[in-house]
């Protein structure tokens, strides 16, 4: 790796002091995907290293699956799924009853690219109403979508279904803590396909059984993997998949291609798209 001058980067390594050291000849880390929470920002700037995303790429298969997550909670798909695979047949005691989403309030916690999406599809498909809170984007972009801006309490205690679209940051970890979850409408549903920092799992776990929340859906824990023994992954009223939200053969096509984009355009001395640290441009 020492000779490298560019990395193709994924989620799957810790990009750190340590590697970058081991890779003098390093001058850029082109990400896959959104997150560069894997990547030591500090001190790739420190060196000189320019670190890219792809902050278009996973957008659709994450507000995908983002919207499939929110459909099987409210239809109970896995509690009927396995019902059947026991055996079982019928409602059994409303277990399997499950809820329309129309005319139901989605909340979302950001409204960057895949919480536009989310808000496009449950709004235009379903006939949701939608709240939103981010703080960077004006109120009337957000009502030019069809969006109702509001407070972040607002949002969380009206929603039906809560849906975090934001990076884990200073700022957002633990943003769902005991008391934001409390302050949720009883019965209504949280989902995270964003960073599993952003909810404390122990909170989540303690209102799911006592059945405040009727169901989460989860695409990221903390940490990652999840224990094989913890509870949230396996509980009934949880749906959950390991990180997989962006992963679809469309989605990481198009995130391959443009961090090769990114690649090519630093090879060619041009500055390349979406640089998440542009003090360390231009390389030195």
């Amino acid at each position: 790796a020492a000779p490298a001058q560019a990395i193709l980067a994924s989620s799957m390594l810790r990009y750190d002091a340590t590697l970058m050291d081991a890779c003098p000849n390093l001058r850029l880390i082109a990400r896959t995907g959104i997150g560069v929470d894997n990547v030591d920002l500090a001190a790739a700037t420190a060196r000189g290293i320019v670190v890219t995303n792809t902050p278009d790429g996973p957008s659709e298969s994450t507000a995908e699956h983002t919207v499939a997550m929110l459909l099987a909670l409210a239809k109970r798909l896995k509690q009927g799924n396995d019902n059947l695979a026991a055996g079982k047949w019928g409602p059994r005691s409303g277990v399997l009853v499950g809820t329309e989403v129309q005319g139901k309030t989605l909340g979302l916690v950001g409204l960057g690219r895949i919480g536009r999406r989310v808000a496009e599809i449950c709004r235009l498909a379903f006939g949701m109403r939608v709240l939103a809170y981010d703080p960077f984007v004006p109120d009337d972009a957000a009502a030019a979508m069809g969006v109702t801006p509001a407070p972040l309490e607002m949002v969380i205690a009206e929603a039906d279904f809560l849906s975090l679209h934001v990076p884990a940051t200073p700022e957002t970890v633990r943003l769902m803590n005991a008391e934001r979850l409390a302050a949720m409408k009883p019965g209504s549903y949280l989902l995270n396909l964003a960073r599993g920092p952003l909810v404390d799992e122990a909170a989540l776990l303690d209102a799911l059984d006592r059945g405040h929340l009727a169901g989460a859906g989860l695409d990221v824990f903390d940490p990652e993997p999840p224990a094989l023994d913890s509870r949230l992954r396996a509980h009934l009223s949880v749906i959950a998949t390991p990180h997989v939200a962006s992963l679809t053969l469309d989605g990481r096509r198009r995130m391959e291609e443009m961090a090769m984009d990114r690649l090519l355009a630093f090879f060619h001395g041009e500055r390349p798209a979406d640089i998440v640290n542009p003090a360390a441009w231009p390389p030195r």
